[in-house]
């Protein structure tokens, strides 16, 4: 037995599907189209059998208005160092959601993609940023002269020294020898008998050249006003 129900209700004005009022039936090429008003105010003219499966259920101001109701709203959340204050205007003046204006902790306006934001790609104007460079700029590696200044200031051994202190090393003879590594160049500091003995030539060399070196470098870089 067939249910019945929209598809088998004959329609007449007055009913309502959706948004729309019927006003008056039309015969188009052997089909049934009706004359409507919708609750927005517009006409407009639908084919019945749309009306009877709930594929038209407005002139169309429902799929404009139906999104930006759905639209998630970024308003007075805070990503980052940054605060949304509403939705950015496009060029044609429509505000969709995409684009949303900030402000950042530093006291800059910008806007921001929605997905950026969310995703947390975007965290401030673009200071954060600029903060890290400077901080990685304290930390860079400075060559001077064909000198790794942080290498030479550094006291750590190295992986690959066996003797436990850097630029001194064991021979197939067992005998140590000692060297050291400035501008470039390697110098060749002895093969001693004792470990003892290639350790206080290496501490020699090094006071000779990395230390005047260094205090150099730090007095240039004062001067300079780098920290």
């Amino acid at each position: 037995m067939r249910r019945r129900g929209a598809g088998t209700t004959p329609l007449a004005p007055g009913m309502r599907f959706g948004m729309l009022t019927l006003l008056e039936m039309e015969q188009r090429k052997g089909r049934r189209y009706w004359r409507c008003t919708c609750d927005c105010g517009a006409e407009c003219v639908v084919e019945e059998s749309h009306l009877k499966s709930g594929h038209t259920r407005s002139c169309g101001c429902y799929r404009r208005e139906a999104p930006k109701e759905r639209r998630l709203d970024l308003t007075g959340q805070r990503y980052g160092r940054l605060l949304v204050l509403g939705p950015a205007q496009t060029k044609d003046g429509d505000a969709d959601g995409i684009y949303w204006d900030c402000v950042c902790d530093c006291g800059k306006r910008c806007i921001c993609h929605k997905e950026n934001l969310r995703a947390g790609n975007t965290r401030s104007c673009g200071c954060m940023q600029k903060e890290q460079r400077k901080k990685n700029m304290k930390t860079a590696i400075h060559f001077v002269d064909g000198t790794c200044v942080e290498r030479i200031a550094s006291q750590r051994t190295y992986a690959n020294n066996t003797s436990g202190h850097r630029g001194v090393y064991r021979r197939e003879n067992n005998r140590w020898r000692a060297s050291i590594g400035f501008q470039g160049k390697m110098y060749n500091l002895g093969s001693f008998d004792r470990y003892e003995d290639a350790v206080e030539a290496r501490l020699k060399a090094e006071q000779e050249l990395y230390t005047p070196f260094l205090e150099q470098y730090g007095r240039e870089r004062k001067e300079s006003g780098k920290s």
